[in-house]
């Protein structure tokens, strides 16, 4: 089965535009069995989570269908183009573009059969301009009142390999040793002197070993022990001095969800973008589906000539191998790693299936 969309109570399928846009972007996924809705008159329904309504009049009853779960998709011409808010719940979010014309319901409707959520089909399809997938970066829409950064961060190599993300700095040792390449130290303990502690330990093993090692969130205490790099979530970026993390010298790498992510995190210029969650995951709560190795096909080929990509989620030996087939340069790893019966018997069957390993020079 797969996403089934109506456009004002319509099939999509009844849509030229939508039938041509499909045919370009190949078969839909059949993960998802559900319906979608989009309206661009007064809806003749109630409002469920899977209804969106375009530019609807200025005197209709907006906030009762946003109440009963329904989205609004506004757009309004502004100097640099057009501008688009997307109103779920109590949140919204803006991007703007610089093509002027009006969203097609047609389009959209193409990207939410493909089963993305609502902000992502609101990008791909500001960005298509027919002939596949939108893969140039140019064309996308950019996030309105994110964090920004006017200078690239330091550089983080291409092709590094294997990434392990670790709970404690002994973990560290014992992975720096096993000759991992990449590592990641995500502490979650409460006490700050005690981060600080495991962090500073975490530096000292990686020290002589070659090592490249990231600091999840702590980027205040990354910046005070010199630390390699520090790894931030989305939220994290909103409220981090980026500045400050970017004059101090440290790489830096951000979690995405999806296309909107990413453009958020490509207006941070970063080291390296994490995609993710790619399967299914026990070790966090995630705020999206899982993406697959479809998505994450596509996500390499539009953001990899800009950036270092790492997939995360869920990733193990038997799946690794799929990783890599799709251009990726690093994949992480936790339970793989630290869940098995024997950890270096486990590091050492994830670095055979890695293809290249490259911290080399450019990683100083």
């Amino acid at each position: 089965m797969s996403v089934t969309v109506f456009i004002d109570g319509q099939s999509a399928a009844h849509f030229a535009g939508y039938l041509d846009a499909l045919a370009q972007l190949g078969p839909v996924p059949d993960e998802s069995q559900q319906s979608a809705f989009i309206w661009t008159r007064q809806p003749q329904q109630r409002a469920t989570s899977h209804c969106v309504w375009l530019n609807p009049p200025a005197d209709t009853a907006q906030e009762d269908w946003l109440q009963a779960g329904g989205s609004i998709l506004s757009s309004r011409r502004v100097a640099a183009g057009i501008e688009d808010c997307l109103f779920q719940g109590r949140s919204s979010t803006r991007v703007r573009s610089r093509p002027r014309a009006p969203i097609d319901p047609a389009i959209l409707a193409a990207f939410l059969a493909h089963d993305f959520p609502l902000v992502d089909a609101l990008m791909l399809a500001r960005a298509y301009r027919g002939g596949g997938w939108p893969n140039d970066l140019s064309h996308y829409p950019e996030p309105v009142g994110g964090p920004q950064s006017p200078v690239r961060f330091a550089q983080f190599p291409r092709h590094a390999g294997l990434y392990a993300v670790v709970p404690a700095s002994e973990w560290v040792r014992r992975l720096a040793e096993a000759a991992v390449p990449v590592l990641q130290l995500r502490n979650k303990c409460n006490d700050a002197a005690q981060r600080a502690a495991e962090m500073r330990r975490a530096i000292d093993a990686v020290a002589r070993t070659g090592a490249l090692l990231f600091i999840n969130d702590d980027w205040q205490l990354a910046i005070e022990h010199n630390a390699y790099g520090v790894h931030l979530g989305q939220q994290d970026i909103q409220t981090a001095d980026l500045r400050a993390v970017q004059q101090s010298g440290l790489r830096l790498g951000i979690s995405t969800h999806g296309i909107y992510e990413m453009l958020r995190a490509h207006a941070c210029k970063p080291s390296y973008i994490a995609l993710g969650a790619i399967y299914v995951t026990s070790t966090k709560s995630m705020p999206t589906a899982p993406q697959g190795l479809r998505r994450l096909r596509h996500y390499v080929h539009l953001m990899s000539p800009h950036y270092p990509l790492v997939a995360i989620g869920g990733i193990d030996l038997s799946r690794i191998a799929g990783i890599w087939a799709t251009g990726v340069d690093c994949a992480a790893v936790l339970r793989a790693i630290v869940d098995a019966p024997d950890y270096r018997q486990a590091a050492a069957s994830l670095l055979a299936m890695t293809p290249r390993v490259a911290c080399g020079s450019d990683a100083a």
